[in-house]
């Protein structure tokens, strides 16, 4: 069976120009860019120029991208602005014509790049649906069928009756996504517009979004949201100055990007301390630059003891992004404590950070070490960062922090010295 989309070599080039104007663009662009033309005329008709003359550079917004999308696949694309995202649903929604390359796309596709996509803003929202789904190719017993569906979606009973151009942009947001997702078409393509509607609408704007996967829609969406789309999709495509950076399983995707721009640290190493222990190395464990709600991760802690003591305890603190405390934990919380500080030599602690415990988000953590009643030996000098996702948008966190901000099932474990011979760092 042939993919949905075929995109083979495809590259997009624009020509900016220093003085005058681009020649490679749209419609409305040429049409705007037209029309300033003729009214500079009009106010200086002695004036001459030569837009020929004008310099210019070439810019590749995309360059020599090759991939195949399945039927049933939700793909997400991600990169940085200006990664040439938007210049490839626009090829896709046949909005731009590649320089090069070739595009096979089997079925109807329907695309929301912004709000308001195809609409009429003199039309009605009834007439909208009626001509949104024309253009689409379906006849008027199929909108009918359907045109129910994309009422009751959007929750515009009220206004259906009303010129568009009186909507809100909530509203068109609505209105457009329930006719693109509620038509019969093959492929749906969603840029950034999601992020327009409140958190009920969003949630549920996914639950279709998912559904429509399940029963062999193919879904393309593209969001700076990492949430989002490791929720939405199962494929991902990263793109980097117009080039294919990594493509295939979507948590691989995110881990490339958050590689290369995610401000993140899930390992430190140094060597802080006293004369009594230096701590050498801090590592949260994972196979992915970031965390899904319910695992639980594992941070090691590795240090050497120089002057034992029993009052010595190492601890940690999970903080959010307004660097408001959430929970903590320390190793004296724990029976035979003293057993992990009480010989000379390097060790490690263990400790599982539930990330379950925390909502979707960026979090620290933050060690410290001290001698009990006496002093801080490490205090915020170490930190970790990590985030959590959400893959079900409608996980309810059913296992709270307490109300004194300890992290439940306080478990250190300890290694000494002789069962880390032979082990990687």
């Amino acid at each position: 069976m042939a993919p949905a989309i075929q995109i083979n070599n495809v590259s997009k080039k624009y020509q900016i120009y220093h003085q005058g104007q681009a020649t490679d663009s749209t419609l409305v662009e040429m049409l705007s860019r037209t029309s300033k033309n003729f009214l500079n005329r009009l106010r200086h008709p002695f004036t001459t120029r030569s837009d020929n003359t004008s310099s210019y550079e070439e810019f590749w917004a995309l360059n020599d991208i090759s991939i195949d999308i399945e039927e049933g696949d939700r793909v997400g694309i991600i990169g940085r602005n200006g990664a040439g995202k938007s210049t490839l649903l626009k090829i896709l929604s046949r909005i731009t014509e590649p320089s090069s390359g070739r595009i096979k796309i089997k079925g109807r596709l329907a695309s929301l790049l912004e709000v308001g996509t195809g609409f009429h803003p003199e039309l009605t929202g009834r007439e909208n649906i009626y001509l949104n789904g024309a253009i689409l190719g379906m006849t008027r017993s199929e909108i009918k069928k359907k045109f129910d569906e994309i009422v009751a979606f959007a929750e515009v009973e009220q206004f259906l009756d009303t010129p568009v151009k009186r909507f809100s942009s909530g509203m068109y947001m609505r209105l457009g996504f329930a006719i693109a997702a509620n038509l019969d078409s093959d492929i749906l393509i969603i840029d950034e517009v999601l992020a327009v509607g409140d958190t009920q609408f969003q949630s549920k704007c996914f639950k279709k979004l998912n559904d429509l996967g399940s029963n062999g829609r193919t879904v393309i969406f593209v969001s700076h949201d990492l949430g989002a789309v490791l929720s939405l999709c199962n494929k991902g495509l990263y793109l980097e100055k117009g080039r294919i950076l990594a493509s295939g399983a979507i948590d691989g995707c995110v881990t490339e990007y958050m590689k290369n721009y995610k401000d993140r640290s899930f390992h430190w190493e140094g060597n802080l301390g006293d004369e009594h222990i230096r701590i050498h190395s801090a590592t949260l464990e994972g196979d992915r630059e970031f965390f899904y709600h319910g695992e639980t991760p594992k941070l090691n802690v590795e240090y050497e003891v120089l002057m034992p003591d029993p009052d010595l305890f190492i601890g940690l603190g999970v903080w959010n992004m307004r660097h408001q405390l959430l929970a903590h934990a320390q190793t004296c919380d724990i029976e035979n404590h003293h057993r992990a500080f009480a010989t000379v030599g390097r060790h490690r602690l263990t400790f599982p950070v539930d990330a379950g415990l925390f909502h979707e988000g960026d979090y620290l953590i933050k060690l410290m070490c001290a001698i009990h009643n006496k002093k801080k030996i490490t205090d915020d000098d170490i930190a970790l960062k990590f985030p959590v996702y959400v893959q079900d948008k409608d996980t309810h966190f059913k296992h709270p922090i307490n109300r004194d901000g300890i992290l439940l099932g306080n478990k250190w474990s300890w290694k000494s010295a002789e069962n880390l011979v032979g082990q990687e760092k």
